[in-house]
């Protein structure tokens, strides 16, 4: 084997123990994201989009019981808004209330069949979080590969797949990157 070779070798298992430690890292750290001052919202936009964009708000400075009550409210004004749905579904995972956050995603999944974010986290909380379901969490993975590269852009839905594929993390992961290359997990 030439040493250019061992060379790309050497790199691709270098990037590949970076991005599965990333990953293995936010799984396993504690999530400092909901430590902002709490906020009641009684008043506020009228619209939807309106109060999602509160929501967002008060996610991004860390108020996510503000975050949640927002999007409750968005949801209130707009029962058809799968963004609402999602967020809060995503903010209650930030919170390691996955009980919760399931039955938003599968409205909003509901609302909207191909919603990569709404697919990424429902598949998320049955490969690591919650309700452990590896077969759920592959089909939701599977959905949005099916969408095609342009839906998976800026997705690490093939790392995920290959972790939901090999029953979680293993030595074999970094193995199999090595060998087949990072969209490993979107091929069978």
């Amino acid at each position: 084997m030439s040493k250019w070779w061992l060379a790309l070798g050497a790199v691709v298992v270098v990037l590949g123990l970076a991005a599965a430690g990333g990953a293995y890292a936010a799984v396993n750290q504690p999530d400092t994201q909901c430590t902002g001052a709490a906020t009641t919202v009684l008043a506020g936009p009228t619209t939807a989009a309106g109060w999602v964009a509160l929501g967002d708000a008060a996610f991004d400075r860390g108020d996510c019981e503000g975050a949640v009550a927002a999007y409750t409210k968005a949801i209130q004004a707009d029962p058809t808004d799968g963004a609402a749905y999602n967020n809060r579904a995503y903010t209650r995972m930030r919170q390691q209330r996955y009980d919760l956050a399931l039955p938003d995603l599968d409205r909003a999944i509901e609302l909207r069949p191909n919603y990569v974010n709404a697919l990424m986290n429902r598949g998320d909380i049955h490969n690591y979080y919650y309700a452990v379901d590896r077969a759920r969490a592959i089909a939701d993975y599977d959905r949005v590969i099916a969408l095609g590269p342009e839906a998976r852009r800026g997705t690490s839905v093939c790392g995920h797949r290959l972790i939901a594929r090999m029953g979680g993390w293993s030595p074999a992961i970094y193995f199999q990157i090595w060998v087949h290359g990072v969209d490993v997990g979107c091929a069978d």
